[in-house]
C-alpha cells in the first residue's frame, strides 16, 4: 500500500479525541515556548517516504563505518556517517534504549509521525531502534522527576522541565556531560551559535553541559510576543464616536479623558473607561514597557537593575494614579481574577485592557452579551519621552535555545555515541519539519515558498487537538519524539494561534494574529533588552540570591503591595521621603546584601 494511502488508512481507523478547547492549547503551547535560528529552510522533505527498502537501495552506510566526504548535512538524506560521524559497532546492528518522556494532552503513541521519526532516525543512525518508552502525564512527570534524578536511577534519556537544575546531578556523575561528545552533533550547535548569548548560553562556566536545551525555530524571523504588547479597545465604541486607538501616550489621556465624559452625561454605556484582565497581573504590568522599565530585576542594555525601584518606575506609578484619581480605572482591578474580569469585558464594564495576553480578545469575542460588541488589540501607546515602547517576551529570529526545558543522558547509557547522535538529529530542518509539518502530500501542501496544513486540519472545530492525531507537535498538544524538541514557529501560528481585530495606524481595522502584529507594529526598536540578556554563570547559592529579585521573589512581592497603595493613593507618590521609605522597605526584604546582589550579577556578567 503506497505510504500516504497507508497513512490515510490508518487514521481511519484511529479514534477520534474530542472537546479540547484551542485556546487551552495555545495557553499550553505559551508555557513551552522560546526561540530563533537560520533565515531558511532546506533539505525539506519533498516526497512520501517509502515504507520498505532491500539492503541494496537504502542509502545509509551500516553503523561503523567512516563518512562519505564533502556531503551536505541539510540533504534529505544525510546519515550520521555521511556527516563526518563513525558510531561503534553494534551487537546485532540494534540500539536498545530506555527512554522517559512527558506525554501532554495527547500521547504521540502509535501516531503516524511518531512511527515515521522511528524510520528516519534508524535510517539515519544506520541501525534498528529498540525504546521502551515510559510515558508520564506531563504534570505528574514535572513533580517527579527531581526524584528520579536524586535516585540516580535514570533511564538512558529523558525529558527534563527543571533546566539548570540538573547541572548538579552531571556534576555528580549521574548524567551525560554532552561537551565531551560534540563530535557526535551537527545540528545542535546551530541552535547554540544562533541563540543569544551563543555557547555560553547552552554550557557551564567550565564549559560542561549536561542536557540539550529545548529548541525553538522560527525561519520569517517573527519577534513577536504573546503578552503585554498591546492595548485593548472596545472598536465598536472607537467607531461609533470617532474616536480611534492611541498612538502615543498623551493621546491615551485624551482618549481617557473624553470616554469618562461621556460615561459620566450617560451616552456612554460603560462603568469605567480602564479594566484590567486579572488580579494575577499587576495593571502595571501593562505599562511598564512604556516608560522603559520592568517589574522586576532586569538587564537595561548596560546592566541589571531592579525596575520597581527607578526614577522610570516612579513616573510611571505617578501616572496610573492620576488615571485613577480621574476615575478611569475600576476600583475592582486589583481583587477581580480571571473569571470576574472575563465578566467585565463581556458586560459593559469597561472600555480599555491594558493587560492581556494573545487570544483574549478572541475569547471575549465569542462570549460576548451584546452582538454590536467589538474588543481589538493596538500596540503600546508611545511615550514620547522614551521612544517606541518595549514589548515582553520578543521571540528570536532563527534558530534558539529555552534552558527550561530539554533532555538529559545517563552517564550510564551503554553506547553514548548513539543517543547524543539521535538527540542532535531532532535539531535538523528535516526533523523539524516532520515533528511539526508532517509529510508533504499528507499533512500539509506545498504552495509557492509556503507549507499549508490539508484541509482535514485546518478546518476542524480544533486544528491543534486534530494535529495531534496524526502526532504533530507545533500546537504542543503532542509532542513527538523525544521531548524537549523544536518547535516551528510558522507551524505553532497555523495551529494554534486564533485571528483578532487589529488597528494600525497604517493600516486601519484589520485581522491578524498577535504574534504577527506584535512584530510588525513594534518592530526592531520594540525588542526590550531584558528579552537579549546577556550569560551570567552563577552558583546555585548566587541564584538563590538572585532570586530574590525575580518573579514571585521577596522583592518583588512586596513591589506588588506597595505599587498598589501608590496607584490608589493611600501613599502619596509625589512625596520624596515616601519614595525612599519605599525603596528602603523592598530593598530590606532580601536575606542578603540587595546592592551586593545586583553587585554580583554584573560581575558574573559574561561580557
Amino acid at each position: 500500500m503506497p505510504f500516504a494511502a497507508e497513512m490515510e488508512e490508518r487514521m481511519k481507523r484511529k479514534s477520534i479525541m474530542k472537546g479540547m478547547s484551542l485556546g487551552l492549547a495555545a495557553i499550553m503551547t505559551a508555557g513551552l515556548l522560546a526561540g530563533c535560528g537560520s533565515k531558511e529552510t532546506s533539505g525539506g522533505q519533498d516526497t512520501p517516504v517509502q515504507e520498505e527498502q532491500t539492503q541494496e537501495e537504502q542509502s545509509q552506510p551500516a553503523s561503523g563505518t567512516e563518512a562519505a566526504s564533502g556531503t551536505d548535512k541539510n540533504d534529505p538524506a544525510a546519515t550520521a556517517a555521511s556527516n563526518g560521524i563513525t558510531l561503534p559497532e553494534l551487537p546485532d546492528g540494534v540500539l536498545k534504549l530506555e527512554v522517559s518522556i512527558a506525554d501532554y494532552q495527547q500521547s504521540s503513541e502509535g501516531t503516524m509521525i511518531q512511527e515515521e521519526w522511528q524510520k528516519r532516525m534508524e535510517a539515519y543512525l544506520g541501525c534498528k531502534l529498540d525504546i521502551t518508552w515510559t510515558r508520564t502525564p506531563a504534570v505528574d512527570y514535572a513533580d517527579n522527576e527531581l526524584v528520579v534524578l536524586q535516585s540516580g536511577q535514570v533511564q538512558d534519556a529523558a525529558s527534563v522541565t527543571k533546566g539548570a537544575a540538573v547541572n548538579e546531578y552531571g556534576e555528580d556523575g549521574t548524567l551525560l556531560n554532552l561537551a565531551d561528545y560534540m563530535d557526535y552533533m551537527r545540528y545542535y550547535p546551530d541552535y547554540m551559535a544562533e541563540t543569544a548569548g551563543g555557547e555560553d548560553y547552552a554550557k557551564n562556566e567550565d564549559g560542561s553541559m549536561y542536557y540539550f536545551m529545548d529548541g525553538f525555530y522560527n525561519p520569517d524571523d517573527i519577534q513577536g510576543a504573546q503578552s503585554f504588547t498591546a492595548f485593548a479597545y472596545r472598536f465598536d465604541l472607537l467607531r461609533d464616536n470617532g474616536w480611534e486607538p492611541p498612538t502615543t501616550l498623551d493621546e491615551f489621556t485624551q482618549l481617557c479623558a473624553d470616554m469618562q465624559a461621556k460615561i459620566d452625561d450617560g451616552s456612554l454605556d460603560l462603568d469605567y473607561v480602564i479594566i484590567n484582565n486579572t488580579k494575577d497581573y499587576s495593571l502595571y504590568r501593562g505599562f511598564v514597557g512604556i516608560f522603559h522599565t520592568w517589574d522586576c530585576l532586569y538587564y537595561n542594555g548596560e546592566e541589571w537593575v531592579f525596575g520597581p525601584l527607578e526614577d522610570n518606575f516612579r513616573e510611571m506609578l505617578k501616572y496610573l494614579n492620576g488615571l485613577y484619581e480621574a476615575g478611569y480605572i475600576d476600583p475592582e482591578f486589583a481583587t477581580a481574577d480571571f473569571n470576574q474580569g472575563q465578566t467585565k469585558a463581556t458586560t459593559n464594564v469597561g472600555a480599555v485592557c491594558p493587560t492581556l495576553w494573545a487570544g483574549s480578545v478572541a475569547s471575549w469575542n465569542s462570549a460576548k452579551v451584546d452582538e454590536n460588541m467589538e474588543w481589538g488589540l493596538a500596540f503600546l501607546p508611545k511615550n514620547d519621552t522614551y521612544g517606541t515602547p518595549w514589548k515582553w517576551g520578543s521571540r528570536q529570529p532563527a534558530k534558539s535555545l529555552n534552558a527550561n526545558m530539554g533532555i538529559y543522558i545517563s552517564a550510564d547509557t551503554e553506547y553514548p555515541e548513539y543517543v547524543v547522535s539521535m538527540i542532535d538529529y531532532q535539531y535538523s530542518d528535516q526533523m523539524v519539519e516532520l515533528m511539526n509539518w508532517g509529510v508533504d502530500g499528507v499533512t500539509y501542501t506545498t504552495q509557492g515558498n509556503d507549507k499549508v496544513y490539508i484541509d482535514e486540519i485546518l478546518n476542524d472545530k480544533t486544528p491543534a487537538t486534530k494535529s495531534a492525531e496524526y502526532g504533530l507537535m507545533a500546537s504542543s498538544v503532542c509532542r513527538t519524539g523525544i521531548p524537549f524538541n523544536p518547535i516551528d514557529f510558522n507551524a505553532m501560528l497555523d495551529l494554534a494561534s486564533l485571528p483578532e481585530p487589529w488597528w494600525s495606524a497604517d493600516k486601519g481595522y484589520y485581522e491578524g494574529k498577535y504574534w504577527v502584529e506584535s512584530s510588525v507594529n513594534g518592530g526592531e526598536d520594540s525588542v526590550a533588552p531584558y528579552d537579549r540578556p546577556p550569560v551570567v554563570y552563577l552558583s546555585a547559592e548566587e541564584q538563590s540570591s538572585k532570586a530574590q529579585l525575580g518573579y514571585s521573589g521577596t522583592c518583588e512581592t512586596r513591589v506588588k503591595e506597595l505599587a498598589l497603595q501608590f496607584i490608589t493613593g493611600e501613599k502619596d507618590i509625589n512625596d520624596d521621603s515616601v519614595w525612599e521609605s519605599y525603596i528602603k522597605d523592598v530593598k530590606s526584604q532580601t536575606d542578603d546584601d540587595f546592592d551586593g546582589i545586583l553587585e554580583m550579577l554584573n560581575e558574573k556578567t559574561v561580557k
